[in-house]
């Protein structure tokens, strides 16, 4: 029976230098759309500063399926509130389906635990602009995911901050989606949803652009952040805690019909016993042209066969051998 198989992977990208980092990144710029877009270079400077004086962490991936990168991943931890930021996930149109984005998400996580990362609460960012009417293909996939991942949504306004002073499209309602650490939630106080905008907004948005070598508008950018936050800031104020919505999945109407990501991925057939065939063929090989050699030496200088009757038995024996485990190995793997 033939057999088929697809092979996910991830790498971190440490530096603009790595190999993978300009192709993953062109995936990100040609999939994204442009009013949740950060500029190439404002991620290529923070991927090349890794400090410790900052108070987050970025964390690029290139996507791999079955060795080819088909996308990029960007994460953004928030060190003292231990928060990560699910930025971007972009992957080539013909690889949009529920089994890659999955694959890649379990794989990011597993990253994260198994490098230490403590982590309170994991959030991501879904348009809600004109009241979820026409909503970014980014966003109706997302929202799509998040509530299959078991993401709730805090029952409170919010608004993306801006992404920079020129990109005037990206300052829009959103909502924000929440994942509690091991854990379920129905509800969050309205200490802890503040503490978490303001580590959005301050740790990362406001570090990120007034860290930047040619960014000449940061006292602009710091208006309109600290507007917003006070819009959502007053928006809160008689409400001591919010539901977190997360039972039910129920998408929007202009969800439902659009951005199907229920498809399959291509999948490529597995070569059974590659590289026993390589071995087997090359220790059949091997000792035939090892016994041609050494008749071609005795006979060269008449040295009496006998004398290497002995090894040459011993040669046989363990291609022998090696014959029966194979396919002893072989009917036990059908």
């Amino acid at each position: 029976m033939e057999r088929l198989e697809n092979r996910y992977e991830i790498k971190r990208i440490l530096k603009s230098t790595d190999d993978e980092y300009v192709e993953a990144l062109n995936i990100y710029y040609e999939t994204t759309p442009v009013d949740i877009k950060t500029n190439t270079n404002e991620i290529t400077h923070w991927l090349d500063k890794r400090t410790s004086s900052i108070p987050f962490e970025l964390f690029l991936f290139a996507l791999y399926l079955d060795g080819k990168i088909i996308g990029f991943a960007m994460l953004s931890y928030l060190i003292k509130r231990r928060i990560f930021i699910y930025d971007y996930i972009a992957i080539k149109n013909q690889y949009r389906v529920n089994a890659a984005y999955f694959a890649y998400i379990s794989l990011i996580n597993n990253y994260i635990n198994m490098n230490g990362y403590k982590t309170d609460y994991v959030v991501v960012e879904i348009s809600n602009k004109n009241g979820g009417k026409n909503p970014d293909k980014e966003s109706r996939i997302f929202q799509k995911l998040l509530c299959m991942e078991g993401f709730g949504v805090i029952d409170t306004l919010y608004r993306t901050a801006p992404l920079g002073t020129d990109n005037y499209e990206s300052n829009f309602e959103a909502f924000l989606y929440i994942k509690k650490s091991g854990d379920t939630m129905s509800s969050i106080t309205r200490e802890t949803v503040l503490s978490i905008i303001k580590g959005i907004y301050f740790d990362y948005y406001e570090t990120w652009y007034s860290g930047l070598p040619n960014f000449d508008d940061i006292d602009c950018f710091r208006e309109r952040i600290n507007a917003s936050f006070k819009e959502i800031e007053n928006g809160i104020n008689e409400k001591s805690v919010f539901n977190v919505i997360s039972n039910e999945c129920v998408l929007p109407s202009a969800l439902k019909n659009e951005e199907r990501t229920d498809g399959i991925l291509p999948a490529k057939p597995i070569k059974p016993y590659k590289t026993i065939t390589v071995v087997f063929a090359t220790l059949l090989i091997a000792p035939v042209l090892i016994v041609l050699v050494h008749n071609w030496i005795l006979t060269k200088f008449q040295i009496p066969i006998d004398s290497v009757n002995s090894m040459i038995g011993s040669v046989f024996g363990a291609v022998m051998s090696f014959v029966i485990a194979y396919f002893v190995i072989k009917k036990k793997n059908l």
